[in-house]
């Protein structure tokens, strides 16, 4: 049962601000473009349509170039 507490319904796994990776499955960016986790915005959308932040935004390092994504693009590099 539901407690009334803020919920991420999405269940996202959103990597720390600071991870150094790159966008792996979408057609329009280079998976081999290097980027950086910059910061997460304050909210994803209004209720009651979602809940929670599940979007990142990213620095690539190449261009210094600064993009909004989903956070299950993006995939941590070790």
């Amino acid at each position: 049962m539901l407690q009334g507490k803020r919920q991420n319904t999405h269940h996202s796994k959103l990597p720390p601000p600071g991870a150094v990776g790159g966008i792996v499955g979408l057609s329009t960016v280079n998976p081999r473009r290097k980027c950086i986790v910059s910061h997460y915005p304050l909210c994803d959308n209004v209720l009651p349509f979602s809940r929670g932040i599940h979007t990142v935004f990213v620095r690539f390092l190449d261009n210094n170039e600064i993009a909004r994504f989903s956070g299950i693009w993006f995939e941590a590099w070790e």
